[in-house]
């Protein structure tokens, strides 16, 4: 091989692994892979206004399309932007892949006050990846990348870090870039799976549990031939939403805190557990009990019976695992003598939307889904509105509607929606946001002008933090700190080169996003409002109905 650069061993590897789409900031130390990058017209370096939102594009570009998501920052304060993004992308299961530099071995962690100086760089990351490679030199750097990329692919969606020190980027080298990375998802075995239809063959009223795991397995279409065969409701976390579409006649969705479908499944004799290990939020904080047998089918061992015993665990794909079962009963010709719960499930939903009313809130959302196409990739910001939406927001697709819920990270939305517009530029990307926590990352609004990513950006505007104004009303009765004054959003958004439009009437809402779909440019939209907190367990007192 010709000799050349670190610099250019990095653009190749990735080049190899087609990782072409790169969200981050040139930094002193990585200006020489930005120079390489122009060598490679595939390499796409999108050039981001905050380290975070590098990562965040990042985890968003994933979670819309599946691929792995790439961040480049150079070291030192650059790093250490990412962390709050890295340690979203961890707790939510995103596939990261952060590429970054570190000072060389003779001054690295010294304390001499070389630039960039970290005593332990790669350290601080340990708690937010899982898996990290350090590599020193160039002969170094394909394999580093080919392991990172093998790790993303086979193991539960986690973020990985690539440090590369010293003068790796500098130093010339004639190293083959070899073979790209190949995928080892573990699979669950025959026995288990059998297991598991005999176990299911005796079940008069199951129910499957369906989580992030799913839609992360790309498992979705194999989860409703499951669910049809088996005559069986599903019930969806908030990473699940979509794994099933809404008007499905067996999709129950996520409501598990609400008391009538706390009843159904108390009257169930088993729950299959799918993808998920039933977090704080889904489970009224852990509240929630089956009374029946449980099956668990998870990627990651380690979340087999965190949280709620099971009586049969299985650790595999899901996408393969259900194919396999699917299989085993068209193959043993079973039938399943499950009662039809179909009619149950609608009746449950009718109750619960007659018990909810029609709030304001519950209608601006109404608006929404009716102006934005069923393929729309939405976003969310852990903001007022969205709290209802976690359980009422009607989802159709996998992959299309997102919150930080393991991290409740603010200025998350904007920037992984603008990630994802990167990898889907194909449908209609949102973020919804409110006043306070948009502007952590408003910024990168600036990155979508730049680039023409033609986002929508919907900034809820109730003066201050308005989640924590709802904490702070109910447990003190008296508020500091959450109520703020908010910029002019539309001219600020305008000031960026983006287009800015003002709703002061909430019956307007739908009827602008709609006419804001035509512009196919990046738009923020601000709604001034005062909506209320639906709280985190039921939304409805159920002692009234």
């Amino acid at each position: 091989m010709k000799k050349r650069s670190g610099a250019h061993v990095l653009a190749e590897s990735l080049v190899k692994e087609g990782l072409t789409t790169i969200f981050g900031i040139p930094g002193v130390d990585t200006l020489s892979v930005y120079d390489a990058f122009l060598d490679h017209p595939s390499i796409k370096a999108i050039n981001v206004r905050h380290e975070q939102s590098a990562v965040f594009m990042a985890d968003g570009y994933y979670r819309a399309s599946g691929n792995i998501g790439v961040a480049l920052t150079s070291g030192g304060p650059g790093a250490l932007n990412t962390l709050t993004a890295m340690g979203t992308a961890h707790n939510d299961s995103s596939s990261i892949l952060h590429i970054l530099n570190d000072n060389p071995a003779h001054v690295r962690g010294k304390g001499r006050g070389y630039f960039h100086d970290v005593r332990d760089q790669y350290g601080i990351f340990r708690s937010v990846i899982d898996f990290g490679y350090q590599a020193t030199m160039p002969h170094e750097i394909p394999d580093s990348i080919r392991t990172a990329s093998t790790a993303l692919k086979s193991r539960r969606p986690k973020p990985a870090m690539v440090e590369i020190g010293g003068d790796a980027f500098k130093i010339e080298s004639d190293i083959s870039i070899g073979e790209k990375s190949s995928a080892h998802r573990r699979v669950a075995s025959d026995s288990e799976l059998l297991e598991i239809v005999e176990t299911l063959s005796s079940s008069k009223k199951p129910i499957i549990w369906s989580g992030g795991g799913i839609v992360h397995a790309n498992a979705s279409n194999e989860l409703i031939k499951f669910a049809e065969k088996i005559n069986a409701p599903v019930i969806t976390s908030q990473t699940g939403k979509g794994s099933i579409p809404y008007d499905h006649p067996l999709h129950l969705g996520n409501w598990s805190n609400e008391q009538p479908v706390r009843d159904f499944i108390n009257d169930t004799d088993l729950v299959i557990i799918l993808g998920s290990r039933l977090s704080y939020f889904p489970t009224g904080g852990w509240t929630l009990k089956f009374p029946g047998k449980v099956i668990q089918i998870d990627i990651d061992p380690a979340e087999l019976g965190r949280n709620h015993p099971v009586s049969i665990g299985a650790v595999g794909d899901l996408n393969d695992a259900l194919k396999r079962i699917n299989n085993i009963i068209n193959d043993k010709k079973i039938n399943f003598y499950t009662n039809d719960r179909r009619k149950d499930i609608g009746q449950l939903i009718n109750k619960i939307h007659s018990a909810l009313g029609k709030p304001i809130e519950v209608d601006v959302l109404d608006q929404l889904r009716e102006a934005l196409p069923k393929e729309t990739i939405v976003f969310n910001d852990p903001t007022t509105v969205v709290f209802w939406a976690r359980s009422y927001w009607k989802t159709y697709f996998p992959r299309t509607w997102f919150v930080p819920s393991g991290f409740g990270t603010l200025g998350f939305a904007l920037p992984a929606a603008i990630g994802a517009k990167v990898a889907r530029p194909d449908v209609p990307c949102v973020a919804i946001h409110g006043d306070s926590g948009v502007m952590f990352t408003i910024q990168d609004l600036m990155t979508a002008v730049e680039h023409n990513i033609p986002i929508i950006l919907l900034v809820f505007n109730d003066q201050g933090y308005g989640v924590e104004r709802r904490h702070q009303d109910h447990l003190y009765g008296r508020r500091n700190g959450v109520d703020l004054q908010s910029p002019d959003f539309v001219s600020l958004a305008k000031s960026f080169g983006a287009r800015g439009v003002r709703v002061d009437d909430l019956s307007k809402v739908g009827e602008t996003v709609s006419e804001v779909l035509k512009y196919n440019a990046p738009t923020l939209i601000e709604i001034p409002c005062d909506f209320k907190h639906p709280g985190y367990g039921s939304f409805i007192d159920w002692s009234k109905h």
